[in-house]
């Protein structure tokens, strides 16, 4: 009895945090310009009903945030844990992406 309530509180926390995990959007665009960074995240916004997206740079080891306000794209400053979060995603390509602002 006393550990079924921790038990059921950790079962509860890692099925919560798992889900905040697998709700985001990535997409690769590899060495290229911001302008083209832009492109590739406002083709993808277009298709998807986030309003948010990232695009990973593999070669030169970054993440940027776009965010989507009506029909303009721009950048957006991203949080620790959303960098973190982009980062457990790709941990088997075993780099560290910094993001870019």
């Amino acid at each position: 009895m006393n550990k079924m309530f921790p038990t059921a509180l950790l079962l509860l926390s890692s099925t919560i945090s798992g889900a905040t995990f697998a709700n985001f959007t990535a997409i690769e665009c590899n060495d290229c310009s911001a302008t083209a960074a832009q492109q590739q995240a406002a083709k993808a916004l277009a298709n998807q009903e986030t309003k948010s997206i990232y695009v990973v740079d593999f070669v030169n080891y970054n993440v940027k945030k776009f965010k989507q306000d009506g029909d303009a794209v721009s950048t957006t400053t991203m949080t620790l844990s959303e960098n973190l979060q982009v980062n457990n995603h790709y941990a088997h390509r075993k780099v560290n992406l910094r993001s870019v602002d």
